[in-house]
């Protein structure tokens, strides 16, 4: 095998394990042990590319490495929660603003497909998960259509703290009806080629999901303190 395709089946492996350790994450509520010869053993690859793909993980945050005794995987906290929405907000600006440069009509007609299931549904009656699902596969598409290798890079090693479907944070913070009519304006803004006003529609998307996130941690504190 020569350099180039070590390269690749090593960024491969990165990919898969990043993969799974996101699966893994689902529902996590508390810190668990990731050991190097079980992931190897669900890829059918060496420890090798496995042990390089957990040191390059660490670096994203998405666990933390402790020398003679593996990889912790933690759930996402608040805090680390919110500072995501702080970036995502500038980065999905962007991403929104170049996706109505870039965008054709088939690409807009697949993001108005991912809502269509949720459109003659009451926000009570939608399916919570597939609604959650659907969310974060529009945001992916949005950064896709960005056209930005640094940004998609970005997103692949920091995305996990979006945690939308894992933290159900749609449904707990009651925003379906307003996520979904954020969601459609947006798609409006690129089918229109407006890259001034996807940029403030993505932004102000993501900004309302931070408030609304602070004011559901300040109401917590204030029902404990009662």
């Amino acid at each position: 095998m020569d350099s180039t395709q070590k390269r690749k089946a090593s960024q491969s492996v990165y990919e898969d394990v990043r993969t799974l350790l996101g699966d893994m994450m689902q529902g996590l509520t508390e810190p668990i042990r990731v050991r190097e010869d079980e992931l190897a053993a669900q890829l059918g690859v060496s420890r090798t590319p496995v042990r390089e793909a957990l040191i390059r993980l660490e670096s994203t945050g998405l666990i933390s490495l402790r020398p003679g005794r593996g990889a912790l995987l933690s759930p996402v906290t608040d805090g680390e929660y919110l500072e995501w929405l702080q970036l995502r907000e500038v980065l999905e600006g962007f991403a929104a603003r170049e996706a109505a440069l870039n965008a054709s009509q088939r690409d807009v007609e697949r993001l108005r497909a991912l809502f269509e299931p949720f459109l003659t549904s009451s926000v009570d009656d939608r399916d919570a998960g597939a609604y959650a699902q659907a969310n974060v596969t529009f945001h992916e598409e949005i950064v896709a259509l960005a056209n930005n290798r640094l940004l998609e890079q970005v997103w692949a090693a920091f995305g996990h703290r979006q945690t939308t479907f894992r933290r159900q944070t749609i449904k707990r913070l009651h925003r379906g009806a307003d996520s979904l009519r954020e969601h459609l304006a947006m798609i409006d803004a690129i089918a229109q080629r407006d890259a001034d006003q996807a940029d403030r529609l993505a932004r102000a998307h993501v900004h309302a999901l931070f408030d609304a996130f602070q004011e559901y941690r300040r109401s917590a504190d204030l029902q404990q303190d009662s």
